[in-house]
């Protein structure tokens, strides 16, 4: 009883260590970039901040105060109050231009990877270290811990290039002066500086107002025309399915007989087809009683379809005659009997008869028409 006493207890402080180091998670591990190495005074970066922490673990990331709003400004301030370790970059160096949301980039079970951007105008000139830095909050303790990169980033800003505008000038007898501007010279050098190719400048709008209303009016027309071109296309497309509009669906009696002439011609039983023949002619009769009546004989079987036309009005030879035509059918093509020629002759006359005699006559009705007789006045 007492050893198992000790086992019991010993487990309960095992599970107990366990829950201890699963409840500690571990310190986060950041790594940060620069988008370029160099840059010109006054141009733009990107700096990314790459995160992996565990879910419990909350985190600080820096504030660049460049262009916060003033609800922005007070937040961070009371984020400096409550954050005394919290790690600010000189606004004096880097100017914030944008600040992106803080992003998810993939989930591994516990551990977050997390990315942090900032698009930064820098506005000093020299090699400039920076030391990433984030905050973390360690449950154990009350005040959050700053937490560096291994290595410390570093981005040259240089000077533009300073212009002596004399080096651009050369004798002219011709002036008044005595000396005039070497284009050609001063063409080379700016190329050459890459003065006329300087990237990732702020968009100035007012450096292309003169265009705008030249843009806005090509624009206008552009979609004017695209519009014009949509309502052309969808008009002759229209007309055309007016145009073409598809053939009246024949009367079930005359499908039926034009496939018989059809069946006719090919002559099956006559070269030995009998199976091919009764088969063919049985589903012209089927066909022709799905469209008539609305019974879906192709899916019935012999016995199905009598039964399904005991309901129709039907003359009584045209109904025995359809019968006696299924009949042989069944025979030839399950027992592999062959009719004679007066038999394929006969069964071939039926069918065509049935159709005839079971056909919708279409009534034809006059209005203007008027009973003669004789005290009909002549006009």
């Amino acid at each position: 009883m007492i050893e198992s006493r000790k086992i019991y207890t010993l487990l309960i402080v095992v599970v107990a260590m366990l829950n201890m180091g699963v409840a500690v998670a571990e310190q986060p591990t950041i790594s940060a970039r620069f988008s370029k190495d160099s840059i010109e005074v006054g141009d733009w970066v990107e700096y990314i901040i790459d995160i992996e922490k565990d879910r419990t673990t909350e985190i600080g990331v820096p504030i660049f105060g460049g262009n916060l709003t003033a609800k922005e400004q007070k937040e961070e301030a009371q984020a400096k109050l409550s954050m005394s370790t919290y790690e600010e970059y000189d606004e004096d160096i880097f100017e914030l231009v944008e600040d992106y949301p803080l992003d998810t980039i993939k989930v591994e079970g516990r551990k977050l990877h997390l990315r942090k951007r900032y698009m930064l105008a820098v506005m000093e000139t020299g090699v400039i270290p920076m030391r990433p830095a984030i905050l973390y909050f360690d449950k154990n303790r009350e005040v959050p811990d700053t937490l560096y990169a291994d290595d410390t980033l570093r981005l040259s800003v240089e000077r533009y290039m300073e212009l002596d505008t004399t080096l651009f000038l050369k004798a002219d007898p011709t002036s008044e002066q005595g000396f005039g501007v070497d284009r050609e010279l001063a063409q080379s050098m700016l190329k050459d500086e890459g003065i006329y190719t300087q990237k990732n400048l702020p968009f100035i709008f007012a450096e292309i107002k003169d265009y705008a209303i030249y843009g806005t009016i090509i624009l206008i027309l552009l979609g004017l025309l695209i519009w014009w071109l949509v309502w052309y296309i969808r008009n002759k497309w229209q007309a055309r399915e007016r145009i073409v509009k598809p053939a009246p669906k024949l009367p079930p009696h005359v499908v039926a007989i034009k496939a018989l002439d059809e069946l006719k011609n090919r002559k099956l039983w006559q070269n030995g087809k009998h199976k091919l023949y009764y088969s063919s002619l049985t589903e012209i009769l089927r066909v022709y009683i799905d469209g008539r009546w609305d019974i879906g004989a192709l899916e019935m079987t012999t016995d199905e379809i009598i039964s399904a036309l005991r309901d129709v009005k039907l003359p009584h030879q045209s109904r025995s005659a359809l019968i006696a035509i299924l009949r042989s059918a069944d025979m030839v093509k399950f027992a592999k009997a062959t009719p004679d020629a007066e038999e394929n002759e006969q069964s071939f006359i039926d069918a065509y008869y049935f159709v005839e005699n079971t056909k919708i006559v279409a009534e034809v009705h006059n209005e203007d028409k008027r009973d003669i007789s004789f005290e009909t006045k002549i006009e």
